[in-house]
């Protein structure tokens, strides 16, 4: 306690080396914080991207306008309701893990 009041009474100042070490923890804040911005920076506009491939996917999935390619034969739904049981053709549109899917008129690909 007594070293401390007398720093606070004392006139001298800094030493360079306490200033240089003051400098040098000031600049390593500053550079981190720079880089801490810059890649929230990168991973925003990567996440906007991907949203926005994402939306025009589904967009595209759920207004029909690309039909999925037929791996397995003609896909079909099958609805029971009791012993009854029918199976109607369905088309399959999207991609890339997002589907969708109508009644197959056999009338093209789209709506």
């Amino acid at each position: 306690m007594r070293q401390l009041r007398a720093k606070l009474k004392s006139s001298r100042g800094e030493t360079l080396v306490e200033t240089l070490a003051a400098i040098l923890i000031a600049s390593l804040s500053v550079a981190m914080l720079l880089g801490g911005v810059t890649v929230s920076v990168r991973l925003g506009r990567h996440a906007d991207e991907t949203d926005a491939y994402f939306y025009e996917t589904l967009t595209a999935a759920e207004t029909r306008q690309t039909p999925a390619p037929d791996a397995a034969g003609s896909p079909v739904v099958r609805i029971t309701a009791g012993r009854t049981s029918i199976e109607l053709p369905v088309q399959v549109y999207g991609g890339e893990g997002l589907y969708s899917y109508a009644l197959d008129t056999g009338g093209g690909t789209g709506p």
